[in-house]
C-alpha cells in the first residue's frame, strides 16, 4: 500500500516554519490556514529527515542495532542464578539495577531453564498465636474417629514452625 506523499513546495514550507522556531502543532494550524491539510506527524517526519521514506511507494526499513548489557551485568545475573537456592527475578533486578524483563532475557539466552517457585504462607505473628489457641479445640473435635464426619477442602497442614521460610527457586 503506498504511503500518502506530500509535495516539495509543501516539505519546504514546513522546513520554513521550522527554522522560523514555530512548534509543530503551531505549523499544522498555519498550514491549514493556508489550505494545506497536514497531520503533526508528518511534520515530525520532515522534521526529523524521513522524507525519503514519506515519500516513497514502500516503506523502507529501518535497522536497529540491538542494544545489548554489559557482559559484567550479564555475568553477575548468571552469578547470582548459578547457586543452589537463587533469589527472585525481581530481586536480582533490584541489586543489580536493571529491568526484571532484561533479567529474564538472560536467563533464556544464558540457557536456564525457568520454574517457577511455589506459593508458601505467610504467617504473621498474630495469626500463628490465634492458630495456637485454637488448635487445640480442632484437635478434640477430630479426636475419637469424629473426624471421618468433616469435609475439608484444603487438604495441606500447615506447620507453625515453617512459615515465614524462604521458598526453593530453581533454573
Amino acid at each position: 500500500m503506498p504511503c500518502n506523499k506530500i509535495s516539495d513546495i509543501v516539505e519546504g514550507h514546513v522546513l520554513e516554519l521550522l527554522h522560523q522556531g514555530y512548534s509543530q502543532p503551531r505549523i499544522v494550524h498555519i498550514l491549514k490556514l493556508d489550505g494545506i491539510n497536514i497531520s503533526q506527524s508528518t511534520v515530525s517526519n520532515v522534521k526529523r529527515k524521513i522524507g525519503r521514506q514519506r515519500n516513497s511507494e514502500s516503506k523502507i526499513k529501518i535497522f536497529r542495532t540491538k542494544s545489548r548489557l554489559p557482559r559484567s551485568i550479564v555475568n553477575k545475573v548468571i552469578k547470582k542464578i548459578d547457586i543452589n537456592n537463587p533469589p527472585t527475578q525481581r530481586a536480582i533486578a533490584k541489586s543489580v539495577h536493571i529491568a526484571q524483563s532484561s533479567v529474564s532475557n538472560i536467563i533464556k539466552n544464558a540457557g536456564f531453564s525457568l520454574r517457577k517457585k511455589r506459593k508458601v504462607q505467610s504467617l504473621t505473628s498474630s495469626n500463628i498465636i490465634k492458630r495456637r489457641k485454637r488448635s487445640r479445640r480442632f484437635y478434640l473435635q477430630l479426636a475419637n474417629h469424629r473426624y471421618k464426619k468433616f469435609i475439608t477442602t484444603d487438604e495441606s497442614w500447615f506447620y507453625l514452625d515453617g512459615v515465614g521460610g524462604k521458598r526453593k527457586l530453581l533454573y
